[in-house]
């Protein structure tokens, strides 16, 4: 009997500490093998023992780590009693991480390298209708960055290379970029009798503009970063590939309040005849990218940390936007959901509006406030990126860790 007792007894230990450690192993796996900390992340999450009581984080010792606000390299070893490393995380160590909290609606004017083609037409020519880029393999969306070798900024430039003296009548070699991809084609322009030039039959254009929020300022070297998600080229439906662009202040105009399958917008313009108050250079999954030169824009009194994702609790939190002309305000909001992505994914947060004036005002979140800074206990966690179709009240956020290293 006293061996069955022991045996029984042993079997319970065991089923008892599998069902505790295998969902802690479980939620260690999920880690990606690399994402962004903080020491104060670290801290909390061995304080409040996020995993698990037996469970410690750890950062190696003696790191040489940077000043200026740039992102450190290194491994956070995941520890079972503090004795055993049971996974090693690449990470990137943030330090120095006060910036200015955004909040402000900005819109974009961006301008991509070369011309992008977004449609054709038939030439008229001695033999009829010809559709010079049929057989040539430019497609829509296809970025046109050398003819000849020479660059391509407008249409001025492509009209101007293939009605050259040495160029007109002949086949010519194009650069193009798809996907990120260089490669090149033969184009071979028509003569157009109607205007009496060399065509490629083909509309383009070079610039695309957009409307969002800016999430953050770094304090260190007023680097930007807004919107959360790309601003996309409106006749492709693809993102717009950035070489320079601007960043302007935009004029409030009104509000269309969001309601179930009918997503509400902050109405705004921008005029770019005014002083760019930043430039962009990027324009990725994650948002737009640069640098600010207006720091008069800047609220110096708006301050926070920049948080990773191990500093992300469920429940309360607020958002920052400016929605009339009193500027930029924090509203209430919930985390309702926080993602365990392996792979950088601008679904990270899932979030719910609480607040009864932002819901009186808008609904709950609508199109330009995609950016809005995600604020909890001091610190950026994430951006406002997508709003749930049937529910406006609901809506997804980004991880300042897939924001921060652009």
């Amino acid at each position: 009997m006293k061996k069955v007792f022991f045996i029984s007894l042993i079997l319970i230990l065991i089923m008892t500490g599998c069902a505790f450690i295998v969902p802690t192993i479980k939620q260690i796996s999920a880690l990606p093998d690399d994402m962004v900390v903080t020491y104060s992340d670290i801290e909390s999450a061995n304080e409040e023992d996020i995993y698990s009581p037996i469970i410690n984080l750890e950062l190696p010792e003696n790191i040489n780590v940077a000043t200026n606000g740039e992102l450190t390299n290194t491994v956070l070893n995941i520890k079972l009693f503090d004795l055993f490393t049971i996974k090693k995380v690449k990470v990137r160590l943030l330090t120095d991480t006060d910036v200015y909290v955004g909040g402000e609606t900005v819109g974009f004017n961006l301008f991509s390298d070369g011309v992008i083609c977004v449609g054709s037409n038939a030439v008229v020519s001695d033999s009829g209708l010809e559709e010079p880029i049929k057989n040539s393999g430019l497609c829509e969306g296809d970025a046109i960055i050398k003819i000849q070798d020479e660059n391509i900024d407008d249409i001025q430039d492509i009209d101007r290379i293939i009605n050259s003296k040495e160029n007109a009548g002949k086949e010519l070699t194009a650069t193009i970029r798809r996907n990120g991809v260089e490669s090149e084609i033969p184009l071979t322009p028509v003569y157009d009798l109607l205007s009496q030039k060399y065509k490629l039959g083909i509309w383009v254009r070079n610039n695309a503009s957009g409307v969002g929020t800016l999430t953050y300022v770094k304090k260190s070297n007023f680097r930007f970063g807004a919107v959360g998600h790309p601003i996309v080229d409106a006749s492709l439906g693809e993102n717009f590939l950035v070489d320079s662009g601007n960043i302007y202040k935009c004029k409030l105009l009104g509000i269309k309040k969001g309601e179930k399958h009918n997503p509400g917008e902050i109405r705004s313009s921008i005029n770019l005849s005014d002083d760019a108050i930043g430039i962009a250079d990027t324009n990725c999954k994650y948002g737009v990218y640069g640098n600010i030169l207006n720091k008069g824009i800047i609220d110096a009194s708006r301050t926070a940390s920049l948080g990773g994702r191990l500093s992300v609790k469920l429940g309360d939190a607020k958002i920052y936007c400016a929605l009339d002309d009193e500027g930029v305000k924090a509203y209430d909001i919930k985390i309702l959901k926080a993602n365990k992505q392996n792979s950088a994914d601008d679904k990270s947060l899932t979030i719910k509006v609480t607040d009864k004036d932002l819901l009186e005002k808008t609904g709950g979140i609508i199109q330009g406030m995609s950016g809005s800074p995600i604020v909890q206990n001091g610190k950026i966690i994430g951006a406002v990126t997508h709003v749930f179709i049937d529910d406006p009240t609901r809506g997804y956020g980004v991880y300042i860790d897939w924001m921060i290293d652009n």
